[in-house]
């Protein structure tokens, strides 16, 4: 009798350890081994991504912006200088519209395009008698050099949110206007960048020329856009 009941206690205890095995394979899933959502983590990314975009971006225009002002306002351009300081301004508030951004880049162009002109008109023989305030000027091409290097920098982020569409990022849980921003950056940045160096590029030829110092982080800036 003993000896049936020994038998039978090692069926059961047997029954329990594959029972429990069982179990414990079924359960991993559960634990998350060997599983994940690859799409929600790949939409979060998108989304921090885009984020560190918009705030990287916003911090290079308002270096440039702020750059663009001293240089004018040093070129005696008054009116490009107003122009430069109401853009900053837009930026001044948050993260901003995809509109704001328009108006943003279309100021950097116009200032720039007043700079060009000034520029050649300066280095002409009949150039203004007015003095440059070498200065200010100065101060505008390092707050224009370390503005350009952080559009240089975006350079790494920009490829990942030229792939990104709005509505993954909407997805994500990202607001409707960062996720407009971020993919109106990916289209615009590369192109203002280039804008920018042209009009740094011409701003150190004529300080080297006219005597005003040139900040190191400027001429570093030229070697290191895309």
């Amino acid at each position: 009798m003993n000896h049936r009941k020994l038998i039978l206690s090692v069926l059961a205890s047997a029954g329990l350890l594959a029972s429990g095995v069982s179990y414990a394979q079924l359960s991993l899933p559960k634990l998350g081994i060997g599983g994940g959502d690859s799409s929600a983590n790949g939409a979060t990314a998108a989304s921090g991504g885009a984020s560190s975009l918009l705030q990287n971006y916003v911090g290079a225009n308002q270096q440039v912006l702020s750059g663009q002002s001293s240089l004018a306002s040093a070129m005696g351009l008054g009116s490009a200088a107003g122009q430069a300081q109401q853009a900053q301004g837009l930026l001044s508030g948050g993260t901003p519209s995809v509109s704001q951004l328009t108006q943003v880049g279309s100021a950097q162009q116009s200032v720039s395009q007043s700079l060009t002109q000034a520029f050649a008109a300066r280095s002409g023989s009949g150039g203004s008698s007015t003095p440059v305030d070498k200065a200010a000027f100065s101060d505008g091409l390092s707050s224009l050099g370390k503005g350009v290097s952080q559009y240089s920098s975006l350079k790494s982020s920009l490829g990942g949110a030229g792939q990104m569409n709005p509505s993954s990022l909407l997805q994500s849980g990202m607001n409707p206007q960062n996720a407009q921003a971020a993919s109106y950056i990916a289209q615009s940045a590369p192109g203002q960048l280039q804008s920018l160096m042209s009009t740094l590029s011409q701003a150190v030829q004529f300080a080297s020329s006219h005597g005003i110092s040139v900040p190191s982080v400027a001429s570093s800036a030229l070697k290191g856009g895309m």
